[in-house]
């Protein structure tokens, strides 16, 4: 029996997870747009770390279409390609172990 995949649990978005939402929507849709996350963070006023947990949330609480690439930074997917470049970044990244 296949195992079945976990229903993200939705909630509200807070202040901080939809103001991140929208500068990404209006500025960083596709990979060639892309920001680095350190500038990202610096830019909306969150630490390292605080980005990453508002970004995670942000994927697998709201289901935003988002990849953070080491190569091409934090960005929205909006089409077929950047969708096939963030499977590559999480299959390259499972291989890894992280």
């Amino acid at each position: 029996m296949a195992k079945a995949k976990k229903r993200p649990i939705r909630r509200p978005p807070t202040t901080t997870e939809a103001h991140l939402w929208t500068c990404l929507r209006a500025f960083h849709q596709g990979h060639r747009a892309g920001i680095s996350p350190a500038i990202l963070a610096r830019q909306v006023g969150l630490s390292d770390h605080r980005l990453r947990e508002t970004l995670t949330d942000l994927v697998r609480v709201h289901g935003k279409p988002i990849c953070t690439h080491p190569d091409h930074g934090v960005f929205v997917i909006r089409d077929n390609q950047d969708a096939a470049l963030a499977q590559r970044c999480r299959a390259d990244a499972s291989a890894l172990g992280r």
